[in-house]
């Protein structure tokens, strides 16, 4: 598979796209639009990559993803509770119909929320429950009450403080999608295989580079070295099992791709500051 440009599904009643979804949402494909994408999640767990992020998403989870950045939510059968995900993803152009609402004076604080946009801005809980209804109400909402819900959304999130950015400073969007192809390529291949041994060797195989060619690559494109990416992914995995309390650390350990208990404690501890141990007790008594 290779990043695709995903066209807009058009209704020339409508400048938005909003649209409630329940599915086993596997994420086939990183893809970029022009348009902006904000994706609530109400329900599901799995994992994201926008632009050189990579984290896990859960239920409740609120990202407003700028035009052309390159972005994928992927959940698999069998993650820990449900792989049904039901969520509402909105779609939008500065210029609605043509008409760019957003020069207006009015609208500066929402012009600056665009901007920061373009790394990714994922909101805190409190943001989250603020404007949940509103968000439901949008992918619900016809005519103009479809205008004024949106305006809505977009206002209270231009005045949220609580929020981080989710791309590196000095992320750029993709200028080549030949480059961006091979790099999509190389991360569906880790995705699929994180948990077996993969060399440098036999990644570079896949991208068809030598491995010096290879790390170079990689490095620009991610902000990241290969293995620091591959550990990322087999840790981000880690954390979803770490919730299942089927599963013991030893048997997570080798689930992930790592092949030695000691390896996977220090690496763990590393990326989330505990012990998979104490990681699995925190986030127990959080939830209980």
């Amino acid at each position: 598979m290779k990043l695709q440009y995903k066209k807009l599904e058009k209704n020339t009643l409508s400048s938005i796209y909003a649209k409630r979804i329940f599915q086993p949402y596997l994420g086939s494909h990183w893809h970029f639009h022009k348009e902006y994408e904000l994706m609530y999640i109400l329900k599901g767990q799995g994992m994201k990559i926008i632009g050189d992020h990579i984290s896990n998403f859960s239920s409740g989870e609120l990202v407003l993803v700028g035009g052309w950045l390159p972005h994928l939510w992927r959940n698999e059968t069998g993650t820990a509770g449900s792989n049904e995900v039901d969520f509402i993803v909105i779609k939008f152009l500065k210029e609605l119909h043509g008409v760019n609402i957003f020069s207006l004076p009015e609208f500066a604080q929402i012009r600056n929320l665009l901007e920061r946009a373009h790394l990714g801005i994922q909101f805190c809980e409190e943001a989250q429950r603020g404007i949940r209804e509103a968000i439901v109400n949008l992918s619900e909402s016809q005519s103009s009450d479809k205008i004024i819900e949106f305006l809505r959304i977009l206002d209270a999130l231009s005045k949220e403080n609580q929020y981080k950015l989710l791309c590196s400073p000095g992320y750029s969007l993709p200028i080549q999608v030949q480059g961006e192809n091979r790099l999509q390529k190389v991360i569906n291949y880790i995705f699929d295989n994180y948990a077996q041994n993969i060399t440098l060797e036999d990644i570079s195989e896949i991208a068809i580079m030598t491995p010096t060619a290879f790390c170079r690559f990689f490095k620009t494109r991610t902000n990241k070295t290969f293995s620091y990416f591959l550990n990322e992914v087999r840790i981000s995995k880690a954390c979803q099992l770490l919730l299942n309390q089927e599963n013991s650390i030893k048997q997570i350990c080798y689930n992930v791709g790592f092949n030695s208990l000691t390896s996977f404690n220090r690496t763990f501890r590393n990326f989330k500051g505990k012990t998979p141990s104490a990681y699995r007790a925190y986030y127990k008594v959080l939830h209980r």
